[in-house]
């Protein structure tokens, strides 16, 4: 019994399987300040080989709200506009190895935004993934770059 609870908690205490050393938006298109490209790198500390890095972040003002994309073009009915997004990157990737990655575009408002994690799932090739939600405990380990945000998600646009 006490082996079945001891099992279980170390289950649950995941360590550092990525490490991101960036995590920035960058503009994009000079003509347009409000188009956006995220720049991540990362290493991966997990001994074993991963297949899939997600992380799921919501842009957030100086003032710590998290804010609404901004769709460009047309007028959709239909279109939701989100203070939530989620970038995928797809492996493999091996094991104490580091990789750059950059995501876009995102079409953000506001005088310079922070991209702020809140969740990372690390998904390992032959099966499995743990699920890690970003705390002011463990962000350091996980996100060196970043300073702890206590992100206002009710207000902003």
């Amino acid at each position: 019994m006490i082996l079945a609870i001891v099992g279980v908690a170390m289950s649950m205490s995941v360590h550092a399987q990525v490490q991101f050393s960036k995590f920035k938006f960058y503009v994009a298109d000079i003509m347009d300040f409000s188009h956006l490209q995220l720049e991540t790198k990362f290493k991966v500390t997990s001994d074993r080989n991963l297949k899939y890095v997600h992380v799921f972040f919501t842009p957030v003002n100086s003032v710590g709200d998290a804010i609404v994309d901004e769709i460009r073009g047309g007028v959709n009915a239909n279109v939701k506009h989100t203070k939530f997004h989620h970038i995928y990157a797809t492996g493999p990737f091996e094991s104490k190895k580091s990789y750059t990655k950059h995501f876009d575009p995102y079409y953000i408002g506001g005088k310079k935004p922070t991209p702020f994690p809140y969740k990372v799932v690390v998904d390992y090739m032959g099966g499995g993934s743990d699920t890690i939600l970003v705390t002011k405990d463990n962000i350091k380990s996980y996100f060196p770059c970043l300073k702890w945000i206590d992100v206002d998600y009710k207000s902003g646009f």
